[in-house]
């Protein structure tokens, strides 16, 4: 009975408060991904629970929240508990329907405060993770910015860093990030980044790219033989299909451009690439049409 006591304990004190955490967190931005120990797993919870506890252990003990819902029992709160770890430390036998009345007791205390306790522990999760996305907002020097360059951007994944535009401001939300990624065989591609995926001790495995294209490095070496010069952005060729999948292990380096679309980039990015864009005529030129007669 002590075990499957302590372990309700454990796990509704602990360890769903950090998962619950984790999870209202994700809504906003993608929690760092790694294989925690036993003893990290808790400490991690414990870190995320002690203000939520707090909180909880307040707004029940000194307010009148404390007595919402009413709890009506043949047994008060402190008897039910005193009853209840007196069976579990002692071979003393208690009448069984005191016993009884008092595990309904403290079953229906435990679960008002574990509801509030969850409650906030997603609060907080989500609040933690709005801070995070503003990221860019906040000022230098401004204590936001100091409390997430010291706690809270530890548990991000640094590609969530890298491959969006948290650290940017968010005023202009059509910043996207580019990759120029050089493979182990010494082909360079670059394209729009679009998702990323990594295994479960936060490792990159591979990057998708849309509207990829592929560096000519033959053709220019063929001309610069010939005497030929040509801007660097004519050797650009596209590469086929629509998505460009990069396994990292085949990735020598690459660099990250973060880049404002063109209007009609812009456009398509919202609308979907297979509406048609007509261009508006161009104005005529000389007398102004309207005042002449």
């Amino acid at each position: 009975m002590i075990a499957l006591v302590a372990g309700f304990l454990l796990v509704a004190y602990l360890l769903a408060p950090g998962a619950i955490y984790r999870l209202a967190f994700s809504f906003y931005i993608s929690s760092k991904r790694f294989q925690r120990t036993r003893t990290e797993e808790v400490v991690f919870s414990v870190l995320v629970t002690v203000i939520p506890f707090l909180l909880t252990w307040i707004l029940l003990d000194h307010t009148p929240l404390g007595g919402l819902p009413a709890i009506y029992s043949s047994i008060g709160k402190r008897e039910a508990y005193r009853s209840i770890l007196s069976s579990l430390l002692s071979d003393k036998t208690i009448d069984p329907a005191t016993l009884i009345a008092a595990y309904l007791r403290a079953a229906a205390e435990q679960t008002r405060f574990i509801a509030i306790l969850w409650l906030l522990c997603a609060v907080e999760g989500w609040v933690t993770g709005r801070v995070i996305r503003r990221y860019g907002d906040h000022p230098d020097g401004s204590f936001l910015r100091g409390f997430c360059d010291r706690f809270l951007l530890k548990n991000v994944s640094e590609w969530q860093i890298l491959f969006t535009t948290l650290s940017l401001p968010s005023d202009d939300p059509r910043t996207v990030v580019e990759i120029d990624a050089l493979s182990t065989l010494g082909v360079l591609y670059r394209g729009r980044l679009v998702n990323w995926f990594t295994d479960q001790d936060g490792k990159l495995e591979g990057i998708f790219l849309i509207n990829a294209q592929r560096f000519r490095r033959d053709q220019i070496a063929r001309d610069r033989a010939n005497n030929i010069f040509k801007e660097n952005e004519e050797y650009w060729a596209p590469v086929p299909g629509s998505n460009l999948y990069l396994a990292a292990a085949n990735l020598a380096n690459y660099n990250i451009r973060y880049v404002e679309p063109s209007d009609i980039e812009f456009v398509e990015q919202e609308l979907g690439s297979g509406v048609v864009i007509t261009p508006l005529p161009p104005e005529p030129v000389g007398d102004d049409p309207i005042s002449s007669e």
